[in-house]
C-alpha cells in the first residue's frame, strides 16, 4: 500500500516561510522540494525547480511567502495501492506524489523512484529465490 512507500521525514513548511528559509533548508538537508503545509493540509510542493523558474520573473523573491510561488500538489490517498500508484504517476506526469489520509492530511511523499524501488527489492527477493532452486 501507498502508506508504506511514503517517506514521511521530508521537509515541510508553513505558508509564511520564506523562500529563502525554504531554499536554506532544502540547502541543508539535500533535498529538492519542500511541502507547504497549512495546518497539515497540503497546499503545494515547492521545488528547487520552482525557485530557480522564478528567478527571473519575482522581485524581492528571497522575502516572499513560499505560498506565492508553490506549485499545486498532486495527491493521493495513503490506502492507494501500488498500482494506484502507477496509474497516477502515468496519468499526471509527476515526479512525486503528496500523500494524503481520508481527512486530506499530509502523511508524506511517494517518489517514482521510491515505488521503482519497492518493484526492484521484490525481483531481486524472487530471482534470489529461483537462483538458488536446482
Amino acid at each position: 500500500m501507498c502508506s508504506d512507500i511514503a517517506r514521511t521525514d521530508v521537509l515541510t513548511a508553513a505558508p509564511d516561510t520564506t523562500v529563502v528559509q525554504a531554499t536554506d533548508a532544502m540547502r541543508t538537508h539535500d533535498e529538492a522540494f519542500v511541502v507547504v503545509l497549512d495546518e497539515q493540509h497540503p497546499l503545494g510542493v515547492l521545488s528547487a525547480a520552482d525557485v530557480g523558474l522564478a528567478l527571473g520573473t519575482a522581485d524581492h523573491l528571497a522575502d516572499r511567502p513560499v505560498a506565492d510561488l508553490v506549485s499545486t500538489p498532486v495527491t493521493v490517498r495513503d490506502n492507494a495501492s501500488r498500482e494506484g500508484l502507477l496509474s497516477r504517476f502515468r496519468e499526471t506526469g509527476t515526479e512525486r506524489l503528496v500523500v494524503v489520509d481520508a481527512g486530506d492530511e499530509f502523511v508524506g511523499v511517494v517518489s517514482r523512484r521510491d515505488l521503482l524501488r519497492t518493484y526492484a527489492d521484490e525481483f531481486g527477493a524472487l530471482f534470489a529465490l529461483f537462483s538458488t532452486v536446482d
